[in-house]
Parts: C-alpha cells; sequence; structure tokens
C-alpha cells in the first residue's frame, strides 16, 4: 500500500499544482517565499509604476485617436503645419514622443524635413513597439513631399490602427480559450486518476505493482510536458509581445 499512496499523493500534489499555479504565479510566490512581506506604501508604488510603464508606450488606439483629430482640423480649414502645432495627442506618451516633431517646426523646419527627421529619429531609437509611430511619421513625410490633401491619409491611417487594436483583441480572445483548453486537457487526466485511485480497487492493486507505477509515472510526465508545450505555443502569439 505504500506505493499506492505514494502515486496517489503525487498525482493529487500535480492536480493541485497545475490547477492552482499559473508560471507567472510561481514566479511571484517563489520570490514572496525569499523576499520579506513588502509594506502598503511600496505595493502602491509598484502598481503606480506598472501603470506609468503600460501609459509609457505609444499604443495604435492613441495614433488612430490624434490621426483623426488631425483630419478633421485640415478639413476645418487648417494647414498641416499649424495642425501638427495646435492639435495635441491625447495619449501622455504620443504627445512626449512627438514634441521633437513639434519643436523643430517652431524652428521654422518645413513639415517634410521635420518630419522626415522625426521618423528617422524613431528609427534610430529602435524601441520595441514603435514601428506603428514611425510609419505615422513616414506617412506625414510623404504627404508632405508629394502635395495634396493629406486628410484622407490620415483617416485611412486610422481606420488601419483601429483595425490593428481589433485583431490584437481577438488574438487575445482566442489565447485565452486556448488557455483554458490547455488547463482543461491538463488537468481532465490527472482528476480521472485521482479518482480511480479513491474508487477502484482494481486500479490501486495495478498501481501496487512496479510496472503500474512506471506507467502512471511516464503519463504524468507526457501531462506535464504536454501542458508546457501548449502555455509555450500559446504565449508565443500572445498580443502585446510585439
Amino acid at each position: 500500500m505504500s506505493a499506492v499512496a505514494t502515486v496517489a499523493g503525487a498525482a493529487l500534489a500535480a492536480a493541485v499544482t497545475a490547477a492552482a499555479l499559473s508560471p507567472g504565479r510561481a514566479r511571484r510566490i517563489h520570490h514572496d517565499a525569499h523576499d520579506p512581506p513588502a509594506a502598503p506604501d511600496s505595493r502602491r508604488q509598484r502598481r503606480a509604476l506598472t501603470l506609468r510603464r503600460h501609459s509609457s508606450t505609444v499604443t495604435p488606439a492613441s495614433l488612430a485617436g490624434w490621426a483623426d483629430e488631425l483630419a478633421r482640423s485640415l478639413r476645418h480649414g487648417s494647414t498641416l503645419r499649424v495642425s501638427l502645432l495646435s492639435v495635441l495627442p491625447d495619449h501622455e506618451a504620443l504627445r512626449d514622443r512627438s514634441a521633437p516633431l513639434r519643436h523643430q517646426l517652431e524652428r521654422g523646419a518645413g513639415v517634410a524635413d521635420a518630419c522626415d527627421r522625426w521618423a528617422d529619429e524613431i528609427n534610430a531609437g529602435s524601441a520595441a513597439g514603435e514601428a506603428p509611430l514611425a510609419a505615422f511619421a513616414a506617412m506625414i513625410g510623404a504627404a508632405a513631399h508629394l502635395g495634396g490633401s493629406v486628410s484622407t491619409p490620415l483617416e485611412r491611417f486610422a481606420v488601419v490602427m483601429r483595425q490593428r487594436v481589433s485583431d490584437d483583441l481577438e488574438r487575445g480572445a482566442q489565447s485565452a480559450q486556448a488557455k483554458m483548453s490547455a488547463r482543461v486537457l491538463t488537468m481532465v487526466p490527472l482528476a480521472v486518476l485521482v479518482l480511480l485511485l479513491a474508487t477502484d480497487a482494481d486500479v490501486r492493486r495495478v498501481l501496487a505493482e512496479p510496472a503500474g507505477a512506471g506507467v502512471v509515472a511516464i503519463g504524468l510526465a507526457l501531462n506535464t510536458a504536454g501542458s508546457w508545450w501548449m502555455r509555450r505555443i500559446v504565449g508565443a502569439t500572445a498580443p502585446g509581445d510585439r
């Protein structure tokens, strides 16, 4: 019976661990076990730091909003230079990242040249997630070089950015479904094993033998490997990491 108790305990522990611990939560528990409890003030500071980190990223939605506002200003009769100087983005990070463009325009640079320098500066920084901002700068620069109406390219750019936001949300929903499916596929075999160990004497008798215990151990190893592999596949396509 000692072999049965050992296998049953291992199966139950694996089931509880798989259900309760995601990779991120396991890391948090590991750090909490070795670090002293954080004071309420430090926790609030960490939450504030996380919010500032998220708000410091230029998002496609903020670019779409700014593009729409610029197009609206142009359709009301303003020039592109005046619109870029007077219509400030609502998003703080985008307002900061577009400050060099307004600075060059205030110093008398042409709109096309200022946009080209701004695009070069963005590309030189090569910060993650700023490809849409570089595309926005290049689009305005090209429109200023070619002349004509700039409101139409701005409106089309806003449509593309909103479509990108919609695609990201769709991928997020599919990723959540895949994660739930991976958890179910991991938990069901473990739950069935625990149930059989508790209710079926034949299963307990088979597991008391070395061959039966070895088969269960191999099954648990394959189940763990499959769970890790599914989480890796889902995490590789998670939005927001691009």
